[in-house]
C-alpha cells in the first residue's frame, strides 16, 4: 500500500494529498525517460555517487528530451508561468542535472528549466549529479551528504 502524497493545485496553490496509484501520465505532458538519469540518482541516495550543488550557466543546460515541448500544452504553460513568476519573486528552484562533458543534462525540471530560459537567466541553481567538472559552474558545494539526498530529490519532506 502506498502512503499519500501531497501535491499543489495549479490553479489556487491548495495542497491536496492525492494516492499515488491514481496518477496517470497525458502523452502530452511526458517526456521521454532518461534510464541514465534514474540510475544516477539511484547511486546517489546510496552513497556510490556524490551530488553537489553549484550554479550552472544557463547556457551549459541541456534538456534530455529535445523534441518534448510543455509549453504547447494548456498546463504545462501554466506551470511554466507558476516556476517564473516564483522565479521572479526570488523563489528558485534547484534543477537536478548530471555532466555529459562540459554539459549538463535534465531530464525533469523541464518547467523550471523553461522558465529560467524565458528569463533569460545567467545562472541555475542545481543538485549535480556526479562531480562538475567544469570551471564556468560557480558556488560548487559539496558532496552533500548522503542522508540528505532523498529530501533534495522530493523522496521525503
Amino acid at each position: 500500500m502506498f502512503r499519500k502524497i501531497k501535491a499543489r493545485l495549479l490553479n489556487d496553490n491548495t495542497i491536496i494529498e492525492v494516492d499515488p496509484t491514481t496518477l496517470q501520465n497525458h502523452p502530452d505532458l511526458t517526456p521521454k525517460r532518461d534510464e541514465r538519469m534514474l540510475v544516477l540518482m539511484e547511486q546517489a541516495t546510496r552513497g556510490e555517487l556524490p551530488l553537489f550543488f553549484g550554479a550552472v550557466p544557463l547556457g551549459l543546460i541541456l534538456p534530455f528530451d529535445l523534441d518534448y515541448r510543455p509549453d504547447l500544452h494548456p498546463v504545462g504553460k501554466q506551470l511554466i508561468d507558476l516556476a517564473f513568476q516564483e522565479g521572479s519573486e526570488g523563489k528558485l528552484h534547484h534543477i537536478i542535472v548530471y555532466p555529459r562533458g562540459l554539459w549538463f543534462v535534465s531530464s525533469d525540471d523541464y518547467a523550471y528549466l523553461l522558465a529560467a530560459i524565458r528569463g533569460r537567466a545567467d545562472y541555475v541553481p542545481c543538485w549535480i549529479l556526479g562531480r562538475p567538472d567544469n570551471d564556468l559552474v560557480k558556488d560548487v558545494q559539496g558532496p552533500i551528504a548522503v542522508a540528505e539526498i532523498p529530501k533534495f530529490f522530493g523522496l521525503v519532506e
